[in-house]
């Protein structure tokens, strides 16, 4: 079998340490969060953000969608919109534009979140489907850079790990687990300058242990 990883054993444990804080996140109050905001995701994977965004409607004051140039496999604000809608999103609860004005991408999504965080003040959550949270979570808290913004992980509802689907600008094509090997490749990867200097495990688990320190 090949390696899909070089990470050293400290990091990995500290990743393994990682996983379930993110899938099972913890609050220790229950006020709406200011913001819940949907990663973009292809179609095949969409609704499992938009039926986890509509379980969630009260307990948030505004929900964020992205927006950018379209063309590499998500399809845009408008489409997700009307997606919502089709599935029972209440209107009452406004839907938020946060305009990546470009490629639409886990990296260019979360400097679009982070710059525009003092609009919401209280917690934000974000939701991805489960095999993207991981990476979702990570990005988001790599690009706070020490911002005091409380971010919590939200996973979208389950999915069929066996089914095929298209992934990532809507070209990867891959089950569901499959594609849990690039996700990996990827959080190593992107730790290089050029790609984002994501956080490592380790700094995630720091940042959690300050969010939860001073929670409200």
């Amino acid at each position: 079998m090949v390696a899909i990883t070089s990470l050293p054993t400290n990091e990995l444990e500290d990743f393994f340490r990682l996983l379930p804080q993110i899938f099972c996140d913890y609050r220790t109050h229950s006020k709406p969060f200011g913001l819940v905001y949907l990663y973009s995701q292809t179609r095949d994977n969409a609704d499992s953000m938009f039926l986890r965004a509509i379980e969630l409607a009260n307990a948030m004051h505004a929900l964020g969608v992205g927006e950018g140039s379209l063309g590499h496999g998500y399809d845009g604000y408008d489409a997700s919109v009307a997606r919502l809608r089709e599935l029972g999103w209440d209107d009452r609860i406004p839907i938020r534009k946060l305009d990546v004005k470009g490629n639409v991408n886990t990296l260019s999504e979360a400097h679009c979140l982070v710059d525009n965080y003092q609009l919401f003040h209280l917690d934000v959550g974000i939701v991805a489907p489960p095999f993207h949270l991981p990476r979702a979570f990570m990005t988001s808290v790599s690009v706070l850079n020490g911002r005091p913004m409380h971010v919590y992980a939200i996973p979208g509802v389950e999915c069929s790990w066996s089914e095929e689907v298209v992934h990532s600008q809507g070209i990867v094509r891959d089950t569901r687990a499959g594609l849990l090997d690039s996700e990996l490749k990827r959080l190593e990867k992107y730790r290089a300058e050029e790609f984002g200097s994501l956080y490592g495990a380790g700094d995630v688990l720091r940042y959690l242990g300050w969010r939860n320190s001073h929670s409200a």
